[in-house]
C-alpha cells in the first residue's frame, strides 16, 4: 500500500500534462514582415506597389494626424468594401472592439456647392493662349470673370471633357481631344476644387491619356472622379467634407465614342449602369456621406430638353438615395427640376436634378451652344439631417473676340454683363447685341421651365 499514494500522484500529474491550454485563433499579421508598414501607429493599409496607386503620388488621401485640415475640411477617398480597410472608415483606421459611436452632430452647418458643365478645348482656343517666349499656354483669362463666383463654393466642380496629356501625346481638338496640361492650372486658378472626367472623350488618348491627365489633376490638388489608373483607384469611395458637411461624389458616362476600354483595364472609365450606381450610392451612405452628388454624362447632343431615358435614370437614382444629379453632354443647357421623395416613414427628402449644364467653355457657337450655366446650391445640415436649400442658376456666355487674327475667350456671367451701364461687348453691332439679349432670355426661360412643380417619387426599397 506504501506505493499506492505516490502512484496515484504520478498518474494525476501525467493526465494534467496531456491536456493543452485552449487558445483563441489569431489571424496572421500580413504586414509584420513587410517593409511597407504604415508609420505612426495607425492601422492603415500598407502602401500599394501599383505605380498607378494614388497612395504613391501626391493624391487625395484620408486626412492624417498632423494635417492642417484633418479636423476641418477633408477630401477623402475611402476604400470600398473588399479592400483591407473597413468600408466607410474615412481615415483608414479599424475601430477596436470596445470603440463607442461618436457623439451625434447636434450643430447647424451651411455650405455651398458650385457646379458647371463641359470644359472643352477646340483647336481654335489654343493659338491665342500661347506664349511664344515661354513656350507655354495661359488659359486663366478664360475664367477671370467667373472666378469670384466659382470661389464661393465649398465644393466647386466641373466636367473636364478632354484629356490634358499635352504635347507628348499630340495636341488636338475635335474629334479626339487632347489639351495642354496648363488647362488644369487655369481650373485651379478659377477656384474649382473637384474635376470629373467620366465622359465620351475620356479615352481620346487611351489609358495613357487618362493616366497623364489624372497625374496633373492630382498634383494640383483636385478631387477627381470618373476615371482611374488602377482597380485600387477605381474602387475608392470619394467623400469631400467641408464646413461640417460630407458630400459623396460619383461620376459616370454613357460611353466613350466607340473607343473600347482596355481589356486589362475595364475600370479606366466609369460607365452608366443603373444597378451598379445604386450600389455605389448605398456604399457612400454607409461610409457617412451627408448628401450625394452623381455627375452623369448623358442625353442627346444639342437637344434642349431631357429625353425619356434621362428623366427615368435621374429620377430612379434620386429615389435610390442620390440628392443631386449634375448632368452634362448635350452641349446646350437643359432644365433643372426638384424631386420630393417620400420615405417609408412618411418623411420627405428633397432632390435636385440638373439635366444639362451645357458648355462652360468651348469654341462652339450658335443655337445656344455658347451658353452655359453656373449652379449655386445651398446645403444645410441641422442635427444630423442634411437638406438642399436655395438653388440659383447663373447663365454664362462664352465671349469670343479676335485680336490680330487670334481668338480669345472669356466666360462671362451674362446677366451682369447685359445689365452693365456701359456696353459690355463694344465689338458687337446693335443687331448682334439685341440678338444676344433675346438668346439669353430664351436660355433663362429654358433653365427654369421644369422646376416650379416638384416631381413626386417614392424611396426605392
Amino acid at each position: 500500500m506504501r506505493w499506492l499514494l505516490p502512484g496515484l500522484l504520478l498518474l494525476a500529474l501525467l493526465n494534467g500534462c496531456a491536456t493543452q491550454p485552449k487558445l483563441d485563433p489569431v489571424a496572421p499579421d500580413q504586414t509584420a514582415d513587410s517593409d511597407n508598414q504604415p508609420q505612426g501607429g495607425n492601422d492603415q493599409q500598407a502602401p500599394s506597389s501599383d505605380p498607378a496607386d494614388p497612395a504613391n503620388e501626391d493624391q487625395q488621401n484620408p486626412a492624417q494626424p498632423g494635417d492642417s485640415n484633418a479636423d476641418t475640411d477633408t477630401d477623402t477617398d475611402v476604400p470600398s468594401a473588399g479592400n483591407d480597410q473597413q468600408s466607410g472608415s474615412q481615415n483608414g483606421q479599424q475601430p477596436s472592439d470596445d470603440s463607442t459611436q461618436p457623439p451625434a452632430d447636434e450643430g447647424t452647418h451651411d455650405a455651398t456647392l458650385i457646379a458647371v458643365g463641359d470644359i472643352m478645348m477646340h483647336s481654335p482656343q489654343l493659338p491665342g493662349a500661347y506664349d511664344e517666349k515661354t513656350a507655354t499656354y495661359d488659359f486663366k483669362p478664360f475664367f477671370a470673370s467667373v472666378k469670384p463666383i466659382i470661389e464661393q463654393g465649398d465644393w466647386s466642380l466641373a466636367n473636364l471633357e478632354t484629356p490634358i496629356a499635352g504635347k507628348a501625346l499630340g495636341l488636338s481638338g475635335f474629334p479626339r481631344f487632347n489639351a495642354p496640361p496648363e488647362l488644369g492650372d487655369a481650373l485651379k486658378y478659377a477656384g474649382f476644387t473637384t474635376v470629373t472626367n467620366a465622359n465620351n472623350h475620356a479615352m481620346d488618348r487611351g489609358a495613357q491619356g487618362i493616366s497623364m491627365t489624372l497625374a496633373k489633376l492630382k498634383k494640383l490638388g483636385f478631387v477627381t472622379k470618373g476615371t482611374a489608373r488602377s482597380q485600387w483607384e477605381a474602387d475608392q469611395i470619394t467623400i469631400e467634407k467641408h464646413a461640417g458637411i460630407s458630400m459623396g461624389l460619383l461620376a459616370y458616362t454613357y460611353g466613350t465614342n466607340g473607343i473600347p476600354l482596355p481589356k486589362t483595364q475595364p475600370y479606366a472609365v466609369s460607365l452608366i449602369d443603373e444597378q451598379a450606381i445604386i450600389q455605389d450610392i448605398g456604399r457612400l451612405k454607409a461610409a457617412g456621406a451627408d448628401f450625394i452628388t452623381v455627375v452623369l454624362h448623358f442625353g442627346t447632343e444639342y437637344q434642349t430638353a431631357p429625353n425619356e431615358a434621362q428623366t427615368k435614370l435621374a429620377r430612379d437614382l434620386v429615389a435610390a438615395g442620390a440628392d443631386i444629379i449634375a448632368g452634362s453632354h448635350p452641349h446646350v443647357v437643359q432644365p433643372y427640376e426638384f424631386a420630393e421623395v417620400t420615405n417609408p416613414d412618411g418623411s420627405v427628402r428633397k432632390g435636385l436634378i440638373i439635366y444639362s449644364m451645357g458648355n462652360f467653355i468651348s469654341n462652339q457657337r450658335g443655337n445656344t451652344k455658347d451658353f452655359g450655366v453656373i449652379y449655386k446650391v445651398g446645403i444645410h445640415k441641422e442635427r444630423g439631417v442634411t437638406t438642399i436649400g436655395n438653388v440659383k442658376a447663373i447663365p454664362t456666355w462664352v465671349h469670343r473676340t479676335s485680336v490680330k487674327g487670334l481668338s480669345h475667350y472669356e466666360v462671362v456671367p451674362i446677366a451682369n454683363a447685359l445689365a452693365s451701364k456701359t456696353k459690355a461687348f463694344p465689338e458687337l453691332s446693335a443687331a448682334d447685341y439685341g440678338k444676344l439679349k433675346t438668346t439669353y432670355a430664351t436660355v433663362s426661360k429654358r433653365i427654369e421651365s421644369m422646376h416650379s412643380k416638384p416631381v413626386q417619387l417614392h424611396a426605392a426599397p
